[in-house]
């Protein structure tokens, strides 16, 4: 009797000790699952803080039509933000000069939580200044606008480089007749690609001159265009053109009439003819993926001003052999290998305006900076053939929300 008390005391022991061990287990089994959990929410936290949703507004000061640098600014924005889907995007164009307008988008858009903001298009005034000013939280992305507030981001993309190269190509491709260009408008980044142009001409052939039509009224039909850019190619005796690339408003004229023209390279834009003599490749989302990155990294560093040129590829510009003489083909390749370096400038002086005015001094070069600034003269090979009126900017505007997986 008293071995089975013994037995049975043994027997109650173990199974209070097993209780026990299961319930420290258990315990602590609890208490790692608790712990796990916290870990997972508190990570389950930190991705959520990471991937939460920014707000951009991007203003477009003109209407967006498709094959203008805009346009594939716009894309090339997109894009950029298809890596980032956490970013929700509202796109608005055809402010046009509305500044009382701006302001009042850009309150709406205050209102929403957001803070950053991209305007292209715009001209630096003091309503825009005041509108950087008001909104002092909201970090500001211009284009092609030297910045000076805290809050306002510049990115300016050197095309008027390829315009330059451009410009040599012309000169270097045509012996018998004129060469032309065509302008939508003589704002100051028109002005800028325009002498550019004009200087790489004087560069390769110093006695041509560079005939320059305005278009005008970008109320236009593309038949009215067609009749006018005709007048001037003929009236002149053009057999190379150029012009504004954003849009084209002179291309279809010289696909149909065995112009030699350049190109600004976009989908479903090809010669019929096949005589264009180079090509202007633009990427813009090389800029974007700079500036946004900053943005999703809730960066406070960016510096006030950005230069995006040929060295890095923003910007290309493609020669046909066929066309240039070949004994212009070594000096262009050497130009553009020195535009890679940096050891090659577009407004390097002396440079005499058409006035006879000497605009930038021998030993001089025109900064980044200072070609932000308003452009008011024209290169000494220039002659304008009619007098530009300034451009009326539409009013219509349009909000769109943009769908990522177009």
């Amino acid at each position: 009797m008293s071995s089975n008390n013994r037995d049975f005391a043994g027997l109650i022991a173990f199974i209070i000790c097993f209780l026990i061990i299961v319930s420290v287990v258990v315990l602590f089994s609890v208490n790692n699952f608790s712990l796990s959990s916290d870990t997972n929410a508190l990570y389950s936290s930190t991705n959520v803080m990471a991937q939460s949703s920014k707000k951009i507004y991007y203003i477009e000061s003109n209407n967006l039509e498709p094959k203008s640098t805009e346009y594939l600014n716009l894309h090339g924005f997109i894009m950029s933000l298809k890596k980032y889907p956490q970013i929700d995007i509202s796109v608005i164009e055809g402010v046009g000069t509305d500044y009382a307008r701006l302001e009042e988008i850009v309150n709406n858009a205050y209102s929403k939580g957001v803070r950053y903001i991209f305007l292209s298009g715009f001209e630096k005034n003091n309503a825009l200044g005041n509108i950087f000013r008001r909104f002092n939280e909201i970090n500001f992305f211009v284009n092609n606008m030297e910045a000076t507030d805290a809050n306002v981001i510049s990115y300016t993309d050197k095309n008027y480089v390829a315009k330059y190269l451009a410009g040599f190509v012309a000169g270097a491709s045509s012996d018998k007749g004129n060469i032309g260009y065509v302008a939508n408008g003589c704002g100051f980044i028109e002005l800028r690609n325009l002498n550019a142009f004009a200087i790489g001409l004087h560069k390769a052939t110093p006695d041509k001159t560079l005939y320059v039509y305005w278009l005008n009224n970008s109320a236009n039909t593309d038949e009215q265009n067609y009749r006018e850019v005709n007048d001037f190619v003929r009236g002149y005796a053009i057999d190379v053109i150029d012009g504004t690339n954003s849009p084209c408003r002179w291309c279809r004229y010289a696909m149909y009439n065995d112009l030699y023209y350049f190109d600004l390279v976009t989908r479903g834009h090809e010669s019929r003819i096949g005589n264009i003599i180079g090509r202007y490749h633009y990427d813009p989302a090389i800029i974007f993926d700079t500036l946004i990155g900053g943005i999703v990294a809730n960066s406070r560093y960016y510096a006030s001003n950005y230069y995006f040129g040929y060295s890095d590829r923003v910007i290309k510009f493609d020669y046909n052999t066929h066309y240039i003489q070949k004994r212009f083909s070594d000096y262009m390749n050497k130009i553009i290998s020195n535009l890679m370096a940096g050891n090659e400038y577009v407004y390097s002086g002396p440079i005499y305006n058409n006035e006879g005015l000497l605009m930038v001094p021998e030993g001089y070069t025109f900064t980044d900076e200072e070609l932000l600034h308003e452009m008011n003269w024209k290169n000494e090979n220039i002659q304008e053939v009619n007098e530009c009126r300034p451009s009326k900017n539409s009013k219509r505007f349009v909000i769109r929300m943009v769908n990522f997986n177009n």
